[in-house]
């Protein structure tokens, strides 16, 4: 009854007015056609209106998605066109109050990679109220022993399910290479991803892609396939799938593997840091600079070294363009270390970076004095050193002092940063209220995690 009078609003109908609904579907009248060059949902779309112009009433097709293209071709003969209305976004937690899912939530408090696989879902209603089942009747021990090819096998199946697999390889790759460039408003097609079931649109004007088709057209790389950016976002989702009270050392390993696909997205093209850093508290002065991104020939960016103390062969590493991660959990202040190079003096600027998974107030005096350690040691070989944080505490501002030379997120802008992955775990595992009152919905995708696994 909502969507009828919604459907109502949308077109000025009374409850006099013809109306007549056709669901979905008829997408598949093309698989049965003799004649393959015919576009079938178009034509038919066409001849249903062209029957009920007589009656002159509106006709109302529901799609999942559907590609502009189609839409285009499906004029009448009297001139009549198909008009694209987006129905409302559901909201991303919707999972919990659909009674057949609640067998769901109370797995994804117990595996993590149950709750990151609703996440993905995003509120889409083909994906939970048909995608969803259909991955359980796939394979019954699903929600008792989630493995790995389990999860793969279960987003491919919603895929499927919800008809986002008639996207080609080509235009997938095109598509989240753009998204990840940093420069994806000037260069994408927002209306025609939105139709397509590409870009999903949730309340308060988040834009994300589609999750599922991100992570499957990560894990899908064969060897000759295999991008760095296919391997840094498998990595990220990955992490973000083990993150959690007990694991909070994952966020590092979520947060180099996200900047190593980023500097892949901007192809060797300079950028000021702050375009860089969304998000983050930066130095004005610092955020203007304008930097590229040092790139390895390799497919993985990363390199763990035993540790940091050997400055002169860290450096060396730095300016081959690796993202250096110290095998020394223990490291004095900092996680890992990312090259830059300023723009026209080609000199080296390192991120020494720091990640707090937290709740509450940060000590930044603390996070400060400890990265300082690391700064004296580089800044000794006359390189210019700044401090990156990654932080979730809940915090609505930092003091302008604290990040001068610097970089700092709170969780309101780590999530500014991280976004465009979708709802992760990273996102709702310690919400805070600062967040919580740009995006209220968020709290409705949180798991009280459990203890123990399911038997």
């Amino acid at each position: 009854k909502p969507t009828i009078l919604w459907l109502q609003q949308k077109l000025c109908c009374t409850n006099e007015d013809t109306l007549v609904i056709c669901v979905d579907e008829i997408g598949d009248l093309q698989a049965q056609a003799q004649d393959q060059t015919l576009n079938m949902p178009s034509a038919t779309m066409s001849s249903v209106m062209t029957e009920v112009d007589v009656f002159k009433g509106k006709v109302v097709f529901i799609f999942s998605h559907i590609k502009d293209s189609v839409l285009l071709t499906g004029a009448s003969g009297s001139g009549r066109q198909v008009l694209s209305l987006q129905l409302p976004a559901l909201l991303p937690g919707v999972w919990k109050e659909l009674s057949p899912l609640h067998i769901w939530q109370n797995a994804a408090s117990h595996h993590p990679g149950i709750h990151q696989l609703l996440l993905a879902c995003c509120g889409h209603p083909r994906c939970l109220v048909d995608g969803l089942p259909a991955a359980l009747r796939q394979r019954p021990s699903l929600l008792e022993h989630p493995t790995e090819a389990s999860l793969v096998e279960a987003r491919h199946v919603i895929i499927q399910t919800s008809k986002f697999n008639d996207i080609s390889t080509s235009d997938m790759d095109e598509v989240i290479f753009k998204w990840f460039s940093l420069k994806q408003s000037q260069t994408l097609n927002v209306s025609e991803l939105i139709a397509n079931g590409l870009l999903l649109r949730l309340p308060g004007d988040v834009d994300v892609l589609n999750p599922l088709m991100l992570q499957s057209w990560s894990a899908g790389a064969t060897r000759q396939s295999q991008t760095p950016m296919r391997w840094h976002l498998s990595q990220v989702y990955d992490a973000d799938a083990v993150l959690g009270p007990n694991t909070e050392k994952r966020m590092e390993d979520l947060m180099f593997h996200y900047e190593a696909l980023l500097r892949v997205g901007l192809k060797g093209k300079s950028i000021p840091l702050r375009d860089f850093y969304v998000g983050g508290c930066i130095d004005p002065e610092l955020g203007s600079k304008q930097v590229t991104a040092l790139l390895p020939s390799s497919i993985d960016l990363v390199l763990h070294v035993p540790n940091f103390q050997n400055t002169e062969s860290v450096l060396s590493k730095l300016r081959d363009g690796w993202i250096l991660v110290s095998k020394e959990h223990n490291e004095p202040g900092v996680e890992f270390l990312t090259p830059w190079q300023e723009h026209g003096s080609g000199k080296l600027l390192v991120a020494a970076v720091q990640c707090k998974f937290v709740k509450g107030k940060a000590a930044w005096a603390d996070v400060s004095r400890k990265l300082q350690v690391v700064k004296d040691s580089l800044e000794s070989k006359n390189v210019q050193v700044l401090s990156v944080v990654y932080a979730t505490p809940d915090q609505s501002t930092i003091q302008p002092k604290t990040y001068q030379d610097s970089v700092y997120f709170t969780e309101r802008g780590l999530f500014d940063f991280t976004k465009r992955l979708g709802i992760l775990r990273l996102h709702v595992m310690k919400l805070g209220t600062a967040l919580k009152s740009d995006y209220p919905w968020l709290e409705g995708s949180q798991v009280q995690e459990a203890q123990g696994q399911i038997a």
